[in-house]
């Protein structure tokens, strides 16, 4: 009889964590994959290759680039204008 009383006092996991969190093991596992998956998704857009450091280098590059066009306009007017006074020199 020791036996059955052992076995009728063993709960299911269910009931159990049932008592002690006051949800089901099936939602609790629902969640937690849920909280996971976003958690992962959230650590791909910050370190990722379409992270929020590719923009932030691409964004200093457009402005690098956008500097140096504006140089190169320069140096090609100041050429253009070496060219053309050559050009009425001869």
């Amino acid at each position: 009889m020791k036996k059955n009383q052992n076995i009728d006092r063993v709960e299911p996991i269910d009931k159990r964590f049932q008592e002690l969190f006051g949800l089901s093991l099936k939602i609790f596992l629902i969640t937690a994959i849920f909280v996971i998956i976003i958690g992962i998704y959230i650590a791909n857009l910050i370190y990722g290759d379409n992270s929020l450091h590719r923009l932030e280098y691409l964004q200093n590059e457009k402005k690098l680039l956008t500097k140096n066009i504006y140089y190169l306009k320069q140096e090609n007017a100041k050429l253009h204008k070496q060219y053309l006074e050559w050009e009425d020199a001869q």
